[in-house]
């Protein structure tokens, strides 16, 4: 799986909101603020508003506002609001996409690669983000995703 565009420039968005205490952005100042193209974020605000991430307010005086915590709202819950479900492969999520699951030995590795990914980016705040901290992999998420796998999860940690 790659991060879209689409999917950057959602939270490019978000990141437009998070300062504003609760006033509204127009979607236009927020895309010119961002480099984002005018047309392309007016989609994009209807899926952020769909995904219950931000509130569209009419009017003169009207725009978005962030409606979640950014030191809530996490990276994953974003792109996957915007790209549906995460998967670096459609045999992890996909049910009898391959014939071959059951006795692959690749699959275990991609799944493990699935919650190694999926567990960093839940752990990074779009405040986080912004404040330019550092996330980091947790031992959890190591050892989870190298239980069914021929890696070994020491080394891995030793690497992160």
């Amino acid at each position: 799986m790659e991060i879209t565009r689409k999917t950057d420039y959602a939270i490019r968005l978000i990141a437009a909101l998070v300062n504003r205490e609760g006033k509204p952005l127009s979607v236009r100042a927020a895309s010119k603020l961002q480099g984002v193209p005018y047309t392309f974020a007016r989609s994009i605000q209807h899926e952020l508003v769909l995904a219950g991430f931000v509130t569209s307010l009419r009017g003169v005086h009207g725009g978005m506002v962030l409606r979640r915590d950014p030191d809530e709202l996490t990276l994953i819950e974003v792109i996957e609001a915007i790209q549906g479900p995460f998967s670096i492969a459609n045999c992890t999520t996909e049910a009898n996409w391959c014939e071959r699951e059951d006795g692959c030995s690749f699959h275990p590795v991609w799944e493990g690669t699935n919650d190694i990914i999926r567990d960093y980016l839940s752990s990074v705040s779009i405040k986080q983000l912004l404040e330019g901290d550092s996330p980091y992999l947790s031992e959890r998420a190591v050892q989870k995703a190298t239980a069914n796998s021929p890696l070994s999860g020491r080394a891995l940690l030793q690497s992160a």
